[in-house]
């Protein structure tokens, strides 16, 4: 019998092969996983549109990027079997939380950045948050937000009554302690306040007259939009009604086609696809910061785009998928456009590099940005894979570029790509006319952009004339240095856009300048060399509205504070031209204008925001006085001309001399500088700027008091004399705090040197009517503080003057 050989018997056999399978049995059943369901939308889609599917979309991905371990797959199967049927009810009973839209992209990962258009935050899902498409809250009697029903919102709540709500007085004390609970400083709306000085030809502009692409870049788009006719080869942008009649059954039908997905991944890139063949279709509000919200998710997770060379994968394919990148790139760099003309441009000589680029993220332009941007560049030379859409799409990528390069400030690149799309344009109108087709402008509308939302020759001409401009500092510099002015002028002057698209165009290029504040103070410098004050005046005002409009919109400090010193130059420009104005031609030929409207708003702004600030501002703003300054000249300049007219009816209607003859109002003029005075007063600074608001308001009432030459004959002197005293107590502490009269106001004011000019109105004003003599009764003597002030003058007596009227020969 062999070692090897043994016996078994035949039931041993089979007991040891049934123990065999069932150990695999049990094996098997470790390793088997039971199958887990499909994932359904955190958030349920409450309405067939773009906008609401989007957004679920993000919410189901932001729920399994951030939910507690263990994490499904981002491949796992979304279920959307819920929204066969687009006939049943779609907003589901779940109460989901809050999804923010808008998510952190690599290039705005810096919470320093501030995206131009406001980031919207989406409610939960519910029929309330969608009252357009509900017919049910339209009818509905009471408001969505008011919690309390029945009785209760009859009855007013009560509530403890808070001391410091009162604000006059503290708790109450004995009689004998002083109540030093601080009175609140009243609010005051100087918008309002300083309307009320202007004549009315010199009120805000009406809305059909004013266009301000300044302050609201939806009203430069829709402008634009509209300032072109239809036509041209290509799609034409619809308006959103148009968009949304189909978008019912558009939504369904991708719903429908994606039952059978691989994760919200796929989901989010073919929604994104299906984006971006709409378009060229104007969306509706809100839509687009859903897209640009999926594809910032879904483009971290993509490592690239399909490429177009190598034909790896289908060509549909290839065609959506950069056509999709295109239009998200677009809205990616409109919003860059907004970034930047929000907080303007600080000069790179004033900042550390990079810190420019700084403001749209440390990442900027992303890891993405250029690489698809070199795709975008190998597709548009594919021209089978887009057919009768190439042209529109190679425009469309040069356009991109140019606008790109333009906003890093690479203005040769930029001007070559201009060229490109000019090239293609043209070419494309030469095939027309060889066709003996009908020759027609070829017009490609982005009407979901702000900015650059229309490409065409015209377009693109005026795109290259204003880079051509845009010389650097240092060249327009030389030619200052030079002493060549006029060459300054002629180079900066155009920059300068007065009318209403033209200006909506010039903010677009204006704010990707860099040196711009410093480009304004050398024309207006060059133009006041020149002793031309008239266009110093005018380019001045164009200047100050837009450095004013960026100055409010920046939010950067460092930018802030630059174009606050700018403002600040250009008023003393201003007042420069109109003081050396002495005719007073230059606000005259201005006032039938709506440049001096424009100048008279700007200027109250500038108050506004400067009086606006805390006692101790913790950002720049603009502390002089030259606004209220400019604003007296022009209100007095229109009430002379008005006197003018007045007297001139006169002349030839003798009869209405009785009516017109009646007691005179303290002009608003003189009103406008007490009110300054009043107010700056308040705050410790109308000695501000060296004294100049009370120096200038002096001269205005020593002017105003010369006119009459009889004491009694003055209609208001009393309150010109009160005003005049009060502002030699401001500036020179003239009476002393003890010996001052009662009307005579505290204000603290930093006092200010006594200089010569201002002293002899000063003297001729306190002066005795008689000199007093050794016998002279107490009444006439001279008290002493005149007696001290009078020694102050005599010691600033300039050189050059007599000083034997001073001695007594003994």
């Amino acid at each position: 019998m062999s070692i090897h050989d043994v016996s078994v018997s035949a039931a041993e056999t089979q007991a040891i092969v049934e123990e065999a399978l069932g150990l695999r049995k049990k094996r098997q059943a470790l390793t088997m996983r039971e199958k887990e369901p499909d994932l359904k939308l955190v958030q349920p889609i409450p309405f067939f549109t773009w906008k609401c599917l989007g957004e679920s979309l993000l919410a189901m991905y932001n729920h399994l990027t951030t939910c507690e371990p263990l994490r499904p797959s981002l491949g796992k199967r979304i279920d959307l079997s819920d929204y066969q049927d687009p006939s049943q009810p779609l907003v589901s009973s779940v109460v989901v939380a809050p999804v923010s839209v808008i998510q952190p992209s690599p290039v705005t990962a810096s919470p320093a950045v501030a995206v131009a258009e406001p980031v919207l935050s989406y409610a939960p899902v519910a029929a309330a948050s969608f009252p357009l498409h509900s017919p049910s809250l339209l009818e509905t009697g009471v408001p969505v937000g008011d919690i309390s029903g029945g009785d209760k919102s009859k009855k007013g709540v009560k509530r403890k009554k808070i001391a410091e709500e009162s604000g006059e007085t503290a708790k109450r004390r004995s009689a004998r302690v002083r109540n030093t609970k601080c009175k609140k400083e009243e609010k005051v709306d100087f918008q309002e306040l300083l309307m009320k000085f202007l004549p009315s030809r010199l009120r805000k502009l009406d809305p059909e007259e004013e266009d301000d692409p300044f302050n609201t870049y939806e009203v430069q788009s829709e402008a634009k939009l509209q300032s072109f006719p239809n036509i041209g080869p290509h799609r034409l942008s619809y308006d959103s009604a148009t968009f949304m009649e189909s978008e019912k059954q558009d939504v369904h039908a991708f719903l429908l086609e994606n039952l059978t997905n691989g994760g919200i991944l796929e989901l989010m890139m073919r929604y994104l696809k299906s984006m971006g063949q709409k378009f060229l279709l104007r969306w509706p509000p809100g839509l687009t910061e859903v897209v640009l919200g999926v594809y910032h998710s879904w483009r971290r997770h993509s490592t690239s785009l399909p490429n177009p060379l190598l034909r790896d994968c289908s060509n549909k394919h290839i065609k959506d998928m950069m056509l999709m990148s295109l239009s998200c790139m677009e809205l990616q760099l409109d919003q860059w456009l907004l970034t930047k003309g929000r907080s303007s441009a600080v000069s790179p000589r004033n900042c550390p590099a990079g810190v420019v680029n700084g403001r749209f993220g440390p990442d900027f332009p992303g890891t993405h940005f250029l690489g698809d941007l070199l795709q975008l560049s190998f597709a548009s030379s594919q021209r089978d894979l887009f057919e009768d859409g190439w042209l529109e799409f190679v425009v469309r990528v040069y356009w991109l570029k140019a606008r790109f390069l333009a906003l890093q400030g690479d203005m040769e690149q930029a001007l070559e790509n201009y060229d490109i799309c000019t090239e293609l344009l043209q070419s494309s109108t030469a095939i027309q006319a060889e066709a003996g087709t009908e020759q027609r402008d070829i017009i490609i509308r982005l009407p979901n952009l702000y900015n650059d939302s229309v490409v065409s020759l015209e377009e693109i001409d005026k795109n290259l004339k204003s880079l051509e401009r845009c010389q650097s500092l240092e060249e327009i510099q030389r030619l200052y240095e030079a002493g060549d002015y006029k060459a300054v002028v002629h180079l900066l002057r155009p920059t300068l856009c007065t009318s209403g698209f033209d200006r909506a165009k010039h903010l677009e290029f204006m704010t990707s300048i860099p040196e711009r504040p410093a480009q304004l103070l050398l024309l207006q410098d060059s133009l006041l060399r020149l002793k031309d004050h008239r266009q110093c005046f005018e380019c001045s005002d164009v200047a100050l509205h837009e450095a004013v409009q960026q100055m409010v919109n920046v939010s950067e400090s460092a930018a802030k504070e630059e174009w606050v010193a700018t403002v600040t130059q250009l008023l003393l420009g201003i007042e420069q031209a109109l003081s050396a104005d002495n005719s007073g031609s230059i606000l005259k030929e201005s006032s039938s204008s709506t440049g001096l409207t424009r100048l008279t708003n700007n200027l109250i702004q500038v108050i506004d925001c400067s009086m606006a600030v805390q006692e101790e501002p913790k950002e720049p703003h603009v502390s002089s006085v030259l606004p209220w300054i400019i604003l007296h000249r022009i209100i007095w300049q229109e009430e002379d001309t008005f006197h003018s007219l007045c007297h001139q009816q006169q002349l030839q209607n003798p009869a209405d001399e009785g009516v017109m003859a009646e007691t005179p109002m303290l002009p608003s003029s003189l009103m406008l500088l007490n009110t300054a005075h009043e107010y700056l007063g308040r705050r410790s600074w109308c000695c501000n700027s060296d004294g100049a608001l009370l120096r200038f308001y002096v001269r205005v009432l020593q002017k105003e008091l010369a006119a009459s030459t009889s004491e009694d004959t003055h209609p208001y002197k009393e309150e010109l004399e009160t005003a005049l005293e009060q502002c030699f107590y401001c500036l020179y502490s003239f009476p002393s705090k003890k010996s001052k009269a009662r009307y005579l106001e505290e204000h603290s004011a930093q006092q200010v040197d006594l200089i010569w000019e201002d002293a002899l109105f000063m003297f001729e004003y306190f002066k005795p009517k008689t000199l007093p003599e050794f016998d002279s009764y107490k009444t006439s003597t001279v008290s002493a503080d005149l007696a001290n002030l009078l020694k102050r003058i005599a010691t600033i007596v300039p050189r050059t003057e007599s000083y034997g009227c001073f001695f007594i020969l003994g």
